[in-house]
């Protein structure tokens, strides 16, 4: 082809474009696709067309299959950007008009950076949030501080932003949490209709912090590289919901998650383990429902087998609502009947005099001890009688009847030793009469035998006779006549 016929070609398919000659630039100067035979070739040429006689000549110059320069008033230029409605490579997309709009159609996040110097509220970003309903996020990746060694200042803060179903008019605020020094709280302030100012509370030292946000087709983001700075959240916000996004940096206590911690911690209400709880109020119960424990006033601790009250724990002492049984087979009771009309205590207590006494009381005074002396010595002492069939001391033994055994009754009864050794009676025996009158002798000249009486007539002056017994003593169930007494 001919130069000046594929200049033809090239000059009326510009100009179909634009009349400036000056911006033949357009699709009509690019070389055609390779081999269609009906549009000039791709091989290189030149074009030279001059307006008038008086104005310079332009000469394009096709230097390979892509390139074309024009020589315009004694220069090759190439085309701009601008000239064939292209994006420059040295603006980095500095020259796209929408922006977000254009980060929004390739499938992208809108980037850009804050700075927070100082600890407080910081107005971030202006919304406008349509009702019924859009959706706008803000991500802010870094936080508070910026020392070497702390992971945790690495942080990540992620605001959510969704409107209201225009009943009533709002919006809802959710900030989530991944680090301690990520932001704290957030808030907003309602401008005017769906228009709404985005508050963060954040620490100190928030140095150049990447933002990233998007939000739905119906809304709008405008985030503040330097944001607006309150030491105080505004007066007329209105605060957000802060949740904590929990990790191995950031772990839950036992409160965040209502646990009880391995250490401490305080729980509301009944306790229940293996079963539901029918006691209630502050209680435990194991295994059966109304079987546990529970508190039922100030210091009070009550115990519960089957709903029944067994025990009860108060200051200073404990009270057993029954039996209290010692052993295994054969068990030690104690017991009370509840029919009492006074209240016993069995108590043992001690000083420098009595070191231990274990000693039995009631309302009135005390029934009986049992004392320890200081030599080692123990005294038993009641207060009253004592009553019972046999009380053993030692090798003697004190019979309900009075009776005693002892060795001093040579390790025989008190009973038998005095039937044995004293005289139980004394009586006389058959008595023998003698005529003494006008006779010689001495009367009663028997062993034992005593005179029980004389007679005597009117005659003479001697006595006429004596009347003698012998005197006899009982020992045990034998009589004994009394011996010696005779002259």
């Amino acid at each position: 082809m001919s130069e000046n016929n594929y200049g033809a070609l090239m000059l009326k398919s510009a100009l179909d474009i634009s009349v400036d000659v000056t911006k033949i630039t357009s699709p009509g100067i690019y070389p055609v696709i390779h081999g269609n035979t009906s549009v000039p070739d791709a091989s290189s040429g030149l074009l030279k067309v001059s307006l008038t006689p008086s104005k310079p000549q332009i000469t394009f110059q096709k230097e390979n299959s892509s390139v074309i320069y024009s020589f315009v008033n004694g220069n090759w230029e190439k085309p701009t950007a601008t000239d064939v409605d292209a994006l420059a490579k040295s603006q980095n997309g500095g020259d796209i008009p929408d922006k977000k709009q254009f980060a929004r159609t390739i499938g992208a996040v809108t980037s850009t950076t804050i700075t927070l110097g100082e600890s407080g509220w910081f107005k971030i970003a202006t919304v406008v949030m349509p009702q019924a309903t859009s959706t706008a996020v803000i991500k802010l990746y870094g936080g508070a501080g910026f020392n070497a060694g702390s992971p945790e200042q690495a942080a990540i803060s992620e605001l959510v932003l969704r409107a209201g179903n225009g009943s009533p008019v709002g919006i809802t605020a959710t900030l989530w949490r991944r680090s301690p020094a990520a932001a704290n709280e957030v808030a907003w302030v309602n401008t005017s209709g769906d228009t709404y100012d985005i508050y963060i509370n954040i620490g100190q030292h928030a140095y150049w912090l990447i933002a990233q946000y998007d939000y739905t087709g119906n809304a709008n983001v405008t985030l503040y590289s330097t944001p607006e700075y309150s030491s105080v959240q505004p007066g007329n916000s209105t605060s957000g919901q802060t949740y904590t996004i929990y990790s191995s940096l950031m772990k839950p206590t036992a409160g965040d998650v209502g646990a009880l911690p391995i250490t401490g911690g305080q729980l509301n209400g009944p306790l229940s383990i293996g079963t539901d709880n029918a006691l209630g109020g502050n209680s435990i119960v194991l295994g059966d429902n109304d079987t546990g424990f529970k508190q039922n006033g100030d210091g009070i601790l009550d115990t519960y087998a089957n709903s029944q009250h067994t025990v009860r724990v108060a200051p200073g002492e404990m009270m057993v609502l029954g039996a209290i049984r010692a052993g295994k087979e054969k068990k030690l009771s104690l017991t009370s009947n509840n029919n009492s009309t006074m209240t016993a205590t069995f108590n043992l207590w001690g000083d420098a005099n009595r070191p231990t006494v274990i000693e039995l009381d009631d309302d009135q005074g005390w029934h009986l001890y049992s004392q320890r002396n200081p030599d080692g010595s123990i005294v038993f002492t009641v207060n009253g009688d004592i009553t019972a069939n046999t009380l053993l001391a030692g090798g003697a033994i004190y019979q309900n009847n009075g009776d005693i055994f002892g060795s001093v009754w040579g390790n025989s009864w008190l009973s038998l030793w005095i039937n044995n050794n004293f005289v139980a009676d004394v009586q006389l025996g058959a008595g023998t009469s003698v005529t003494t009158w006008n006779n010689a002798g001495s009367w009663p000249n028997t062993p034992g035998y005593v005179v029980t009486s004389v007679w005597k007539d009117y005659q003479g002056e001697n006595i006429d006779g004596i009347n003698y017994a012998p005197l006899q003593k009982r020992v045990g169930n034998q009589w004994y006549t009394v011996q010696g007494g005779t002259v």
